[in-house]
């Protein structure tokens, strides 16, 4: 005979088959905790935010942020880390989706792609650099996967056997990236200038520079 106090209860609905659905994904608590962090590590310094400034944005109390990160530059770096996943599968995705695509091209997609990542994007590129050394180490192992996906390219498209030319362009290429990007985000005046669309074509023609070195 068994007890009633042994058994499972399931949360979710029977299908016709039996199998139980799922309830639809919602964002967890630390997917809210980063949301949040991230939304206010883009309009003020990292270091005026406090973690009851982040648990107020995420709207929980203080202890619930505490019990998924230790502190606020924890939850910096878990968004930093998240948001260089989508990066550089972005960088991925746009290499392997179109072979005739220059690598200026690819920049500019991918500048075009932080206008729907932009609180995220602008503490990568713009609020976070030196401020601690596991960032440091976090964005340096993101540049040389770029490196590396750009020394392929330039191998595969542009004929560039020479391993030392390879990495001096590539290297050019990186540069121009996170240069670029920090005017796109910040729009300072080289881009209120220029305006968006002739800035993306001098991005362009400078990549097709390096790469024709």
């Amino acid at each position: 005979m068994t007890g009633k106090k042994g058994t499972a209860r399931s949360t979710g609905k029977a299908s016709e088959d039996g199998s139980v659905k799922r309830a639809a994904h919602r964002p967890s608590r630390r997917e809210m905790v980063i949301d949040a962090a991230m939304h206010l590590y883009s309009v003020r310094s990292i270091e005026d935010v406090t973690v009851a400034d982040i648990a107020a944005e995420a709207q929980m109390t203080s202890a619930a942020v505490y019990y998924h990160y230790p502190s606020k530059d924890d939850v910096l770096l878990g968004g930093l880390r998240l948001y260089s996943e989508g990066l550089l599968d972005e960088v991925r995705r746009r290499i392997d989706s179109d072979d005739s695509a220059s690598l200026g091209d690819v920049i500019v997609g991918l500048l075009e792609w932080t206008d729907q990542h932009r609180p995220a994007s602008l503490v990568y590129f713009v609020h976070s650099p030196g401020w601690s050394l596991s960032i440091e180490s976090l964005r340096r192992s993101v540049r040389l996967t770029v490196l590396n996906l750009f020394m392929a390219e330039l191998r595969t498209r542009h004929g560039i056997t020479v391993r030392a030319k390879q990495a001096a362009a590539a290297t050019a290429l990186s540069s121009l990236l996170e240069v670029s990007m920090s005017s796109w985000l910040t729009e300072d005046a080289v881009l209120a200038n220029l305006g968006r669309r002739r800035f993306s074509d001098e991005v362009r023609d400078v990549a097709a520079d390096i790469a024709s070195l």
